[in-house]
């Protein structure tokens, strides 16, 4: 079975490694995006940049999903910020508010797991309760951002940055660095 067995499910295409790459980088570098959201949440081309999370569950051949990938990133992190009640959760280490880079979970169960970084450098998740709320949460902020992103495409054909993009354009990474 493939490890992005979803995509074929749902009949989309498969990211490519650059895409997969790309979500990864962002998951290592959360804590600083987060802290910069303000610095880049207007700027289209950083907004729109495509994560392919694979926020689902699946048995049996059922797949329900907390959001469709991909969830571009401004819409992920500002959907965590704005929605803090649901989508924070205090680090076990130093009490301090960790926003995660990805949720996941079970309809069946109704649990979810918020996975995050700490600023104290304590890595983990939180397991909740409330998977329908969350998702119907992601997903109306994704609808909220469909017209956004319609005007984007239109407007600039060409594909969204990357993520290593946006760490040089905050100067958090240097583009001729490796692996940021």
């Amino acid at each position: 079975m493939s490890k992005h067995n979803f995509f074929k499910v749902q009949g989309g295409n498969f990211p490519s490694e650059d895409q997969v790459l790309d979500t990864k980088t962002f998951y290592r570098n959360a804590v600083e995006i987060y802290k910069r959201f303000d610095d880049w949440k207007d700027i289209d081309k950083f907004y729109f940049i495509p994560l392919y999370m694979e926020m689902t569950y699946a048995c049996s051949g059922w797949v329900a999903e907390i959001a469709r990938d991909p969830v571009w990133l401004g819409t992920f992190v500002r959907n965590t910020i704005k929605h803090r009640d649901l989508f924070t959760y205090k680090c076990p280490e130093c009490g301090k508010t960790v926003l995660p880079y990805r949720y996941c979970g079970s309809p069946l169960s109704g649990r979810v797991d918020l996975e995050g970084y700490c600023e104290c450098g304590w890595k983990g998740y939180e397991e909740v309760s409330g998977w329908r709320v969350r998702a119907t949460a992601l997903r109306d902020e994704v609808n909220k951002d469909k017209f956004r992103h319609f005007k984007f495409r239109l407007f600039h054909p060409k594909s969204a940055g990357t993520v290593a993009e946006l760490l040089s354009f905050l100067e958090l990474w240097s583009i001729g660095d490796s692996n940021p």
